[in-house]
């Protein structure tokens, strides 16, 4: 007696999956017909849903702002000091590497997020760099500037 109610049931869901099958079948025999046709021109008789007018493509994204790349002072080839800081929304690969512990791939990868982010906003926002963590950033936070004072700056990039 159990067997047979089992057995009642199995052959319901396979008398469903064939249904849901067979109508799933229909609605692709369908729309592919539908898009046949609207790619003639004609809507076909079937189609008797009005498809909503093709959007315009998005906007291509915005292309971040390129962070100029200014010397503050001749590169140095000694460590970064409080002195002689690296100034991170101007350094180029060969600055950043002055940094302890950045070597040519994380000092591009400091390069390529720049690029993204447009320019960095604070020190923190270094940690988004993967291999640099809190206590990096930490032990940089004297060797670190965002931006150079304003007068060298000025004088580097030929403003007055």
């Amino acid at each position: 007696m159990k067997n047979a109610g089992i057995a009642v049931r199995v052959l319901m869901l396979v008398v469903g999956l064939a249904a849901l099958a067979t109508i799933g079948r229909f609605a692709a025999a369908r729309a592919s017909l539908a898009v046949t046709s609207l790619d003639a021109g004609t809507l076909p008789a079937i189609a008797s849903i009005p498809l909503p007018a093709p959007a315009p493509p998005p906007p291509a994204p915005a292309e971040p702002p390129a962070s100029p790349v200014l010397t503050v002072a001749p590169p140095s080839s000694a460590r970064a000091t409080a002195d002689d800081p690296v100034y991170v929304n101007y350094a180029s690969v060969e600055q950043l590497r002055r940094l302890p512990g950045v070597g040519p791939k994380r000092a591009e990868a400091i390069v390529a997020l720049r690029a993204r982010m447009g320019r960095f906003q604070r020190v923190e926002d270094l940690l988004r760099v993967k291999g640099i963590g809190r206590a990096t950033v930490k032990k940089w936070r004297t060797l670190l500037r965002l931006d150079a004072p304003r007068a060298e700056a000025q004088v580097d990039a030929g403003l007055p």
